[in-house]
């Protein structure tokens, strides 16, 4: 099991390129940002909760393959939203 340390926020990113909810479309196939369920937050994360749906830039984002998964590893400044 990941556990995140720090401000660090680990997610998994749903494979849609729309996510609805409450009647919002997100498209997230421009400017590389994408939504993920956060998996694991570190000990000094305050405003994101484990199972928290983000929308994040993949690019200021570690991407790491464990145990046949592919997750994002970053930094709670880095949180663009919580949907």
């Amino acid at each position: 099991m990941l556990k995140s340390i720090g401000e660090n926020i680990i997610v998994n990113t749903v494979k849609n390129n729309e996510y609805e909810r409450n009647g919002i479309i997100v498209k997230t196939n421009s400017y590389s940002n994408l939504i993920g369920n956060v998996v694991s937050v570190g000990h000094l994360v305050k405003e994101i909760k484990n199972g928290d749906k983000i929308l994040y830039n993949e690019n200021n984002s570690k991407k790491i393959l464990y145990e046949n998964s592919e997750y994002f590893v970053l930094n709670e400044k880095d949180v663009l939203a919580v949907i």
